[in-house]
């Protein structure tokens, strides 16, 4: 707000507190005066002008609107909606109304309840720009993609240079896996704005789903240089550092992001994550410790328990695995890990039930790893161990070869996990290829397809990567 406008403010909030001297009830004066103390951003006292006014005359809706818009303001959500409800119950065709108590429902995750709000503001001004962005902002939330693309896209017709929608409309391509298009609609908010930190730091994150590191960095690092406390930031930019193998870098981005926001228990999460592919086992366990501050956190505690199990604190590792289960019953990875725990310690019994559920979750994954890990070599030649593993072993396997018979063409991956296993597959084994990258760079996600090349003689040179083949997509280790 402008200096001039803000003594304009000023003084008409003197001119109105001697009119109301002189004749305090008068309506008018009450209402200018709430608002003169919004625009000064002073909501309290605005609340008790309108109060005021509203004790003389209950059905001045424009007051209870902005009543609204100051509880709103406030983050008193509920009181906001009574605010909006009581001027609407006025003024139905008040479409204002409907738009900002639409908001105050979408803060408080009545997404459907807001989304009918915002559907009747377009009813009555389908040409409001704001509306359809909220809407689209709504739909977006609730996982409804294709339709918060097509609301971004009207609040863009009607106001091409609106760089907020241009910035959501990456958001939702990126979450569609359109990343191309994502980052076309973060060039184009950032062409409007070029000082949009949240553009920047989206568009870094689609460059690098993309692999484009160091394009990514560079993004990340415009938005550090707009807003240096962006924790987010900072913790992107600390992923990215890692999937280039600049650990020590990327923990020092892991520790920007903590400086600013302590409780940040992804950068923590991070942090414990690269700490333990440097083998700092206790160092990673005591960040994935301040991770669980937040303790529904799942994710750091199946990251713990990879540390202790690398600790052979096995006990200590499989409770850590039962409290990731407690949050995410149905996470396949902490079953299968658990089992691994079980399998080492002996205990067959146990390693067979969690297996089991492991694979009750993910069938061909967990089958296709336990088949060759060697967590389970202690129990292999237990009747019951073979008989778990041996479930659907021939499928895979027979369907592979009647398709080669039939010269039936298969997608690459499936050729190239065929190669690994199966000798009638051995002429697609090219040691001058990396067969472990596609040719988008990007490394298979397929654990089993991992273990199963570290296990086989004919794959050394990929062993002998710097890469991690025991990493999953998402930068967690598999307890191998």
């Amino acid at each position: 707000m402008s200096t001039e406008l803000l003594e304009g403010y000023k003084e008409a909030i003197i001119r109105l507190e001697k009119l109301l001297d002189i004749k305090p009830d008068k309506d008018e004066a009450w209402y200018n005066q709430g608002n003169a103390l919004f625009n000064l951003g002073r909501f309290e006292e605005a609340i008790a002008e309108y109060d005021k006014l509203l004790e003389i005359q209950s059905d001045f809706y424009d007051a209870w609107y902005n009543r609204g818009n100051a509880l709103l303001e406030l983050g008193r959500l509920e009181e906001a909606l009574d605010s909006y409800d009581k001027s609407l119950k006025i003024q139905p065709d008040l479409y204002e109304a409907w738009n900002n108590r639409g908001s105050a429902l979408g803060n408080l995750g009545r997404l459907e309840e807001a989304l009918d709000s915002y559907d009747k503001h377009l009813e009555i001004k389908p040409d409001f720009y704001g509306a359809w962005y909220n809407r689209g902002n709504a739909l977006f939330d609730l996982g409804r993609l294709e339709e918060a693309l097509d609301s971004y896209e009207k609040s863009l017709k009607i106001k091409p240079h609106f760089y907020e929608a241009w910035n959501n409309r990456g958001s939702t391509f990126a979450k569609l896996g359109r990343l191309e298009e994502a980052l076309d609609s973060y060039e184009k908010s950032l062409k409007i704005k070029p000082d949009l930190y949240e553009a920047w730091n989206n568009r870094g994150n689609a460059l690098r789903s993309l692999g484009r590191y160091e394009e990514a960095i560079a993004s990340f690092d415009n938005a550090i240089k707009i807003k240096p406390d962006d924790h987010e930031a900072w913790n992107n930019r600390g992923n990215v550092l890692g999937n280039l193998g600049r650990y020590e870098e990327a923990i020092a981005s892991f520790d920007n992001a903590i400086k600013i926001k302590p409780d940040d228990h992804e950068a923590w999460n991070n942090r414990g994550a690269l700490l333990n592919k440097l083998r700092r086992y206790e160092e990673a366990i005591a960040s994935y410790e301040k991770a669980l501050e937040k303790a529904e956190f799942y994710q750091g505690w199946y990251n713990r328990g990879i540390a202790l199990f690398n600790l052979r604190r096995l006990d200590e590792a499989i409770a850590s695995y039962h409290k990731a289960l407690e949050f995410k019953p149905e996470f396949h990875e902490a079953w299968y890990n658990k089992a691994c725990c079980y399998a080492i310690q002996r205990n067959v019994e146990q390693a067979i039930e969690n297996l089991q559920q492991a694979i009750n979750l993910s069938p061909d994954k967990c089958l296709d790893i336990a088949r060759n890990d060697s967590d389970f070599d202690g129990i292999r030649d237990d009747e019951r161990f073979q008989a778990l593993i041996q479930k659907g072993s021939h499928t895979e396997e027979e369907a592979l070869q009647a398709a080669l018979l039939k010269k039936v063409e298969l997608e690459e991956y499936e050729w190239l996990k065929a190669a690994v296993r199966n000798p009638a597959f051995d002429f697609l084994k090219d040691p001058e290829e990396d067969i472990y990258t596609l040719a988008d760079g990007e490394p298979f996600d397929d654990p089993a397809w991992a273990k199963t090349v570290a296990s086989d003689p004919n794959y050394g040179f990929i062993t002998d990567r710097e890469e991690d083949i025991y990493t999953l997509a998402d930068g967690e280790p598999f307890n191998d």
